[in-house]
């Protein structure tokens, strides 16, 4: 008899957890399977091969066609990133030529061409993402994605209506010509192919929802705000990896999970979650080797984890939508309302 209750106490809990999948899995599935559904007919098109076929001939006559194609971006990239002027300048075509002939730029071009020979991958990570952010943001406008050689001047590009890349800026952290151009180590790190698609929908986002610091915006402002950012990206990647979410080693977030209450009780205890001086807010939510005040082993931006880990804590409380969270205005309030205590 004594078997049978033993028997019956491990089978009863067992099935009950049978249970609970067969209610999860299929709601889990339903939610998937909606998002896959959605059409979502993402323009991604690659301006850097287009300028480099355009450049072939000599008298530039595709000209017309690329400024018809790429609208208002053509003249941004142009005057913004490679600094040639506007398109319609008479000496426009041989500034570009000298440009995308720069040994430099050439060399950045041809790795380019190596990196993304076969962009599908890319092409799909960035259309699921904005596929799960039409489906958290039914009324959200989608960006074009136009892809393009900065010359090492600007990784992102953001207007009312696309987002801009730079491909030469995501070649891979071993990439010489990075160390050669004075970029650190946890700089070089990011500028990776895995960073692509998390930098770009993070502007898209930083654009449609631009940071609320003013005067009176201190350190919880930021790092609510990042995470914020951090909790959507996560919800519109979910099989992407964290680490790359974040721009964190494996192991810096390792070291967060470690020490998410040490890193709450040193942000108290130093009272700097109210410090409005926009230099001490940099040293805890900006880009760092690690963050100060913490050991090496910590990443910078260190606090935007905490944002996030505390924005997370109050959408289990809360359970509200994305939307309504990108309108909590009162920083404090949901830090209050998350009851946030690692």
């Amino acid at each position: 008899m004594n078997k049978v209750r033993l028997l019956l106490s491990i089978l009863l809990p067992l099935s009950v957890l049978l249970l609970l999948s067969v209610w999860w899995l299929p709601g889990c599935r339903s939610q998937e399977q909606k998002i896959a559904a959605i059409e979502l007919p993402l323009v991604i098109e690659r301006l850097d091969h287009d300028l480099y076929r355009m450049i072939d001939d000599s008298t530039c006559r595709s000209l017309p066609e690329l400024r018809a194609q790429y609208g208002r971006f053509f003249e941004y990239y142009n005057t913004g990133i490679i600094r040639a002027g506007e398109s319609r300048n008479a000496q426009y075509c041989d500034i570009v030529q000298r440009f995308l002939h720069h040994p430099v730029v050439d060399s950045a071009y041809r790795k380019v061409r190596d990196v993304y020979a076969d962009d599908r991958p890319l092409r799909n990570e960035l259309t699921d993402a904005f596929r799960h952010f039409r489906y958290y943001f039914p009324d959200a406008a989608i960006p074009h994605i136009y892809m393009y050689v900065s010359g090492f001047n600007e990784s992102l590009m953001l207007t009312d209506s696309a987002v801009g890349i730079g491909l030469d800026q995501f070649l891979g952290a071993d990439y010489p010509l990075y160390a050669q151009l004075g970029k650190a180590v946890y700089q070089r790190y990011n500028m990776r192919p895995e960073r692509v698609t998390p930098a770009c929908l993070q502007a898209w986002l930083a654009g449609e929802y631009p940071e609320p610091f003013g005067g009176e915006s201190n350190l919880l402002t930021r790092l609510i705000y990042e995470g914020k950012i951090l909790y959507i990206l996560r919800q519109c990647m979910p099989r992407k990896a964290f680490d790359d979410i974040l721009g964190f080693r494996p192991e810096q977030l390792q070291w967060c999970i470690d020490n998410e209450r040490l890193l709450w009780q040193y942000l108290i205890e130093e009272r700097l979650l109210f410090v409005t001086t926009p230099f001490v807010i940099q040293k805890y939510a900006g880009d760092a080797p690690f963050t100060a005040g913490l050991p090496p082993e910590s990443p910078g931006k260190a606090a935007n984890w905490t944002g996030y880990r505390i924005v997370e804590r109050y959408m289990k409380q809360s359970k509200c939508s994305l939307p309504e969270l990108m309108q909590i205005n009162n920083p404090q309030q949901l830090l209050k309302e998350a009851r946030y205590n690692p």
